[in-house]
C-alpha cells in the first residue's frame, strides 16, 4: 500500500500534523506503536527508562555556606536513586497523561526558551502559538479553581516576595470539576489530550494502525520512499512520498540510527529534571485540587505546587528516624512545591537505546535553589520543618536527541528529503518549561513548510518524485 504521508507517533506532534494534513485534503497514514487507552487507563500505561546517572564532583558539593542549602543538596539523593525518565507509548502519547500545562515559551520567564532557539535557526513560531493556543483552549487558570492550599502557598510566597501566577492549562473550564486527577483521570474530557486531534480522521480518507511498530525509514537516493516495521509480529512495508517522524525523543534517535542518519543523533538529551519538596501540613488536601495551579518563575527553573505519591511514604520515614510517632500519614496532609529545572543537555542514547545522564554542578545548584525556596514558603504557611523532603529525581520531557542545527534544518527535515521530525527531539536545549504546546506549534508550522513545498513543486512538475 502506498500513502501520501505517513506519521509515526500521536502524541502532539504526530496528531497535529495528521489533522492539518487532512484538512488540506492530503491521505495520511498514522502508524501508533501502543494501543487506544481506554477511560481513566492511559497514566496505568506510564513507561520508566532508568537512566544510567552520573553527577560532577566538585568542591562546591562539599562547601555550602547556607546550611539550609547544604541540607536540600544531600536531601536530593542523586546516588542513591536512579533517574526515571517518564513517557507513554498509546494513541496520544504523553499528552495523554499530562498536567495540561501550556507554556507560551517567552523569553521573558527563561532567556533560552523554545521561541529564542528557534528564532536562532531563523524559524519564527509566533503565529502557530496563537494558533495552537486557541485550537487547544489554553487559558490561565481561573482564580475560583484555586484550591485552599494553593491559595495559602501564593499569600506565603508573596510575603516572601516570590510572584506565584496562573499556569496556562488546556482545560475548557466549563466543564471542569477540580477535582486534582488532571494525570489520572479526567471524567468529564475537560482536559485536551491530541487523540482529540485524530477523532473523525477516518472521514477524510486518512487512517491509524496501532501496534505498529516502525523500524526504519525506507529511501533511495536520498529520497524517502516508505517505512519498515513489524505489525503482529510480521514485517511490513509502506510506501509513503513523506514521512513525519513522531515518536519521542527517546524512539525517533532510534529509528533515525536504523534508517543511516547517525550523525548528532541520540545526543543532547536533555529532560527537564523536577523534584517534588514535600512537607506535612495537616489536613492541607493538596491532593485534591488541581495540580500545578499556578508557578513561579526563576529563569532556568519555576516551582509550582505538587502532590506527589511518593512523600507520605518520605516524610514517615523521616519522622521514624527522628523518633517520632505517628499514625500512618494521610495524603491529605501533604503540601508540595515542584521544581522542575532546564538541565543541561549532556545525556545520550547507547547503541542499544540505553539512557545516559550527567547531572552537573549547575543542574545541583538550581534544583538546590529551588528547594531552597520551597522550604521558605512551607515554613510560612506553617508546615512542619522537620518533616521537610524531597523525592528522587525524575524526568518528564525527554528531547534534544535530534536537535535542529544538527539532525534537521530549520524546515525540520532530515538528510534524507522528504523526511521530517516533530517531536520534542528537535528542540536544541532544555527549556525547564511544559513542551506541548511548543510541539503542537512546531507541528503546525511544519505543515504550512510542506504546503509550500507542494506549491513550489506544483509550479513545475507534476509530482515530488518530477523534481529530484
Amino acid at each position: 500500500m502506498s500513502h501520501d504521508v505517513v506519521i509515526i507517533g500521536t502524541g502532539a506532534g504526530g496528531a497535529t500534523v495528521a489533522k492539518e494534513l487532512s484538512k488540506n485534503g492530503e491521505k495520511v497514514l498514522l502508524l501508533e506503536k501502543g494501543d487506544y487507552f481506554g477511560p481513566g487507563k492511559a497514566a496505568q500505561n506510564i513507561k520508566i527508562k532508568k537512566a544510567n546517572i552520573q553527577s560532577e564532583k566538585s568542591s562546591s558539593d562539599q562547601q555550602t555556606p547556607d546550611h539550609h542549602q547544604k541540607e536540600s543538596s544531600e536531601d536530593i539523593n542523586f546516588h542513591q536513586h536512579d533517574l526515571e525518565l517518564m513517557y507513554v507509548e498509546g494513541v496520544g502519547g504523553t499528552t495523554t497523561v499530562s498536567m495540561a500545562n501550556a507554556c507560551y515559551a517567552c523569553s521573558t520567564c527563561y532567556s533560552h526558551s523554545t521561541t529564542t532557539q528557534f528564532q536562532g535557526h531563523d524559524l519564527e513560531l509566533f503565529e502557530e502559538f496563537l494558533d495552537s493556543s486557541k485550537e487547544i483552549g489554553v487559558n490561565p487558570l481561573p482564580h475560583n479553581y484555586r484550591g485552599p492550599t494553593t491559595n495559602k502557598m501564593v499569600e506565603a510566597a508573596d510575603k516572601l516576595g516570590y510572584f506565584m501566577e496562573a499556569m496556562p492549562k488546556f482545560i475548557d473550564f466549563s466543564k471542569c470539576e477540580p477535582c486534582g486527577n488532571c494525570l489520572y483521570h479526567c471524567k468529564n474530557g475537560a482536559k485536551w489530550d491530541s487523540s482529540h486531534f485524530l477523532k473523525n480522521l477516518d472521514e477524510e480518507g486518512s487512517q491509524i494502525i496501532t501496534n505498529f511498530e516502525v523500524k526504519n525509514i525506507l529511501h533511495d537516493n536520498n529520497q524517502v520512499t516508505g517505512v519498515e516495521g513489524l505489525f503482529k509480529g510480521e514485517k511490513q512495508v509502506i510506501k509513503a512520498k513523506k514521512v513525519i517522524l513522531a515518536a519521542g525523543a527517546l524512539n525517533t534517535p532510534l529509528i533515525l540510527r536504523n534508517s543511516g542518519i547517525t550523525e548528532g543523533v541520540g545526543k543532547g538529551l536533555f529532560c527537564d529534571l523536577f523534584i517534588t519538596v514535600g512537607a506535612y501540613l495537616k489536613g492541607s488536601k493538596l491532593n485534591k485540587e488541581i495540580p500545578m495551579s499556578v508557578k513561579c518563575e526563576f529563569g532556568a527553573y519555576f516551582i509550582s505546587p505538587h502532590y506527589s505519591g511518593m512523600l507520605p511514604g518520605l516524610i514517615q520515614e523521616k519522622y521514624e528516624k527522628q523518633g517520632k510517632s505517628l499514625e500512618d500519614i494521610s495524603p491529605e496532609d501533604i503540601v508540595g512545591l515542584m521544581v522542575k529545572i532546564a538541565d543541561e543537555s549532556n545525556g545520550y542514547l547507547d547503541e542499544e537505546g540505553n539512557v545516559h545522564k550527567e547531572i552537573t554542578d549547575n543542574d545541583l545548584k538550581l534544583l538546590s535553589e529551588g528547594i531552597e525556596k520551597s522550604r521558605e514558603i512551607f515554613i510560612e504557611m506553617g508546615a512542619d520543618l522537620d518533616s521537610i523532603v524531597c523525592t528522587p529525581v525524575r524526568g518528564a520531557h525527554p528531547g534534544g536527541t535530534a536537535a535542529m542545527g544538527t539532525v534537521v534544518d530549520n524546515s525540520m527535515q532530515t538528510s534524507i528529503k522528504g523526511l521530517y521530525i516533530a517531536d520534542a527531539s528537535v528542540i536544541p536545549r532544555a527549556p525547564g518549561r511544559p513542551p506541548i504546546l511548543t510541539i503542537v506549534a512546531m507541528a503546525k508550522k511544519l505543515v504550512k513548510i510542506l504546503n509550500n513545498e507542494d506549491s513550489e513543486e506544483g509550479g513545475c512538475c507534476q509530482n515530488a518524485t518530477d523534481c529530484i
